[in-house]
């Protein structure tokens, strides 16, 4: 049966779930037939945060870059960047989320941490990165299996995340569970209560506060510490401001970097042809096989924006007020930028891909994430370099995030 626009809900987690992740048949459907296209609200809310409004699917690379990059028309504050409805009386709270913020608000509180995730600060960690890579690699290499996810690559992101944002070490899996129940609010396994997001959330704040207490007596270099002591206009950063940029970094600083890693193994798993090429040279390979795994499968689905006014995209009006949904996941595969982009091809040269994002948004730390990328994988793919799965991975139930909860694997014990 062939596929039209309009036959898949998007809203629907299980849509996703039963694809593997992004329904890619359909997007390349929409990008076709109707890059700009109206998505009715859903008739049943299936989220744990409702979707009550319609919205306009943006599935074309460059009409995505231009609503990125034109924060004055599209809005990522205007009822935030997530797609689901807020009520108003928290609608503000959820405003004060950097990520949730447009110019030049934004910039004033990006800069106050942005130095902290240069490509020059992360070169000047990277002996760190690789030291903290090969001693988690070390605590498995020898016992022939682990379970992929929670041995090897949820451990670097959330080690480094903790060290920068200045969690202590013996707290990280505090931080592991409460960032699983906030961004798997909608999937039973991650979040097996109605309210664990919700609870996550409250107690990531308790914890914030006591962490600021003790940054004010004792400040240090950590982003925790910057925020403590720093202030936007003259005005010093708020608790809640505080507490939302705490979350933030906590939960994005290592959901994601940890999802790519799973990514990129289970691709390599998928395309025996690829996984091969790259373990006869590691060294020169990695950089790009890790581009396009970031292309192929990027763990961010989608980003809202609201139009500040009327306007319009490729011919079709926009009115004032209305959400937008923007699909990496299509973008990254746009025939008009990617040749042959449904292919899995490590060695692909032009790759314009946008899985950080683009425009004032782009991903703070996508240069850490990088480093942390080629860092675990390097180890790997040279160390354990028979990697197998043992069984299929799961794949987390979202409309959001596309990432890998388990996978088995086994391997040949190191010596």
């Amino acid at each position: 049966m062939s596929l039209h626009p309009g036959d898949i809900d998007l809203t629907d987690p299980d849509v996703f779930l039963a694809h593997g992740g992004p329904p890619h048949e359909y997007l390349t459907v929409l990008r076709r037939e109707a890059p700009v296209f109206w998505h009715e609200p859903p008739a049943t809310v299936k989220t744990v945060s409702p979707i009550r409004r319609g919205f306009w699917v943006i599935s074309r690379h460059e009409d995505l870059v231009h609503v990125s990059r034109s924060p004055k028309t599209f809005s990522s504050q205007v009822g935030t960047s997530f797609l689901w409805d807020s009520d108003e009386d928290a609608l503000g709270a959820v405003q004060d989320i950097m990520i949730n913020m447009d110019p030049p608000r934004h910039v004033k509180y990006r800069r106050l941490v942005q130095p902290g995730f240069t490509p020059k600060m992360v070169r000047a960690i990277e002996p760190t990165i690789r030291s903290h890579a090969r001693n988690i690699v070390d605590r498995v290499a020898t016992r022939g299996e682990c379970e992929f996810v929670a041995d090897l690559a949820c451990e670097l992101p959330l080690t480094l995340i903790c060290e920068l944002v200045g969690i202590p070490h013996e707290d990280r899996k505090k931080i592991f569970e409460w960032s699983n129940n906030m961004i798997g609010a909608d999937d039973p396994d991650l979040a097996p209560a109605a309210d664990a997001a919700t609870s996550a959330a409250a107690e990531m704040w308790l914890y914030c506060n006591a962490l600021a207490e003790e940054k004010r007596r004792n400040p240090d270099d950590t982003l925790i510490s910057k925020y403590v002591h720093g202030s936007v206009d003259g005005e010093r950063i708020t608790e809640q401001e505080l507490n939302h940029f705490f979350v933030l970094l906590s939960v994005a600083g290592n959901e994601t970097t940890r999802n790519m890693t799973s990514h990129f193994m289970r691709l390599l798993f998928e395309h025996p042809e690829q996984y091969e090429l790259l373990r006869s040279d590691v060294a020169a390979l990695l950089p790009g096989a890790i581009e396009e795994a970031l292309r192929y499968s990027p763990p961010v689905m989608q980003f809202r924006r609201t139009a500040l006014h009327e306007t319009g995209i490729r011919g079709t009006r926009i009115a004032q007020g209305d959400k937008i949904y923007l699909s990496y996941p299509s973008a990254n595969r746009d025939e008009e930028v990617f040749d042959d982009g449904q292919r899995f091809d490590i060695t692909r040269q032009k790759n314009d891909h946008i899985a950080f994002g683009i425009g004032e948004h782009f991903c703070l730390g996508a240069s850490l994430a990088r480093m942390q990328l080629n860092a675990i994988l390097s180890e790997v793919l040279t160390r354990l370099p028979d990697m197998t799965p043992t069984e299929a991975p799961r794949i987390q139930r979202s409309n959001f995030i596309h990432g890998v909860t388990k996978m088995p694997v086994r391997f040949t014990p190191e010596r």
